[in-house]
């Protein structure tokens, strides 16, 4: 996404915690830009925040003097929402292109206070990006989470709603297939391998021997929505799971490094 919408930069830097999931985001981040944009320099100075900082003036400082204009996260939750409205009074936002790759959840807690133009991943075909998706499961989802919430389903309650009704499904298949309630060995017979049309989109069981699911990932770019006074997404893009998924047997770090070999994008 970054190549597709900003190839004219030529710097990234990044902040991300400095625990496994912030290290691992950032280091294939950095990978994948090193191989897919060769000419765009790396920052020597990315920044790895303690766990539980909360506070992250110094980070922020050592950041807007970096010349690199691409500033990438995985901050999620609390993290993200300390850091925008910590930025936001410094201005951060008008200097820097930040790619968030999880923090939908900030976008709709801190409503009109989000920033306009930050790139926005969910990991998935999840909240921001497919709330107005006119299929008739993301609809019926989206309507009756609101009336249940008020609110709208974020990330994880489109994960945790996609487990639930793969398990229905799997229950389904396993119970016709024995002609009663079926074994819980049963059940996980009927899971290995399946596909299905989730809330969001399609998930499939097809790596790791039927046991890892993938699906569509995707990117969009913050917008206020002042007509319906809510955030929304612009310039929305998924990628298929060929194009982002290590083939099966091989490590992520390692594909990526290699230049996605056998990528279908």
């Amino acid at each position: 996404y970054v190549l597709d919408k900003f190839k004219d930069q030529k710097g990234y830097t990044g902040i991300n915690q400095n625990y496994a999931w912030g290290q691992d985001s950032y280091k294939f981040f950095d990978i994948t830009m090193k191989k897919l944009a060769a000419d765009t320099k790396a920052s020597d100075n990315p920044q790895f925040p303690k766990i539980f900082a909360g506070q992250y003036g110094t980070e922020i400082s050592t950041l807007s003097l970096d010349p690199a204009k691409l500033v990438h996260t995985s901050f999620w939750g609390g993290d993200i929402e300390a850091f925008v409205l910590q930025a936001l009074v410094r201005g951060f936002f008008k200097d820097k292109q930040v790619i968030s790759s999880v923090g939908g959840s900030a976008v709709d807690s801190l409503g009109k206070k989000f920033p306009d133009g930050v790139v926005m991943g969910t990991r998935g075909e999840y909240g921001l990006l497919v709330r107005n998706k006119d299929e008739p499961l993301n609809k019926w989802f989206v309507t009756e989470y609101k009336k249940r919430y008020n609110a709208y389903p974020l990330g994880p309650s489109y994960q945790y709603a996609n487990s639930v009704l793969a398990y229905k499904i799997a229950m389904d298949a396993a119970a016709e297939k024995a002609g009663g309630f079926p074994t819980q060995e049963q059940t996980m017979a009927a899971l290995k391998g399946l596909s299905w049309q989730s809330f969001g989109g399609k998930i499939s069981l097809s790596l790791a021997d039927g046991h890892q699911a993938v699906h569509p990932v995707g990117y969009g770019i913050t917008k206020w929505d002042k007509d319906k006074n809510e955030p929304s997404a612009t310039d929305v893009k998924f990628y298929a799971p060929e194009c982002i998924y290590a083939p099966a047997g091989q490590k992520s770090a390692d594909w990526l490094a290699a230049g996605m070999p056998g990528a279908k994008c």
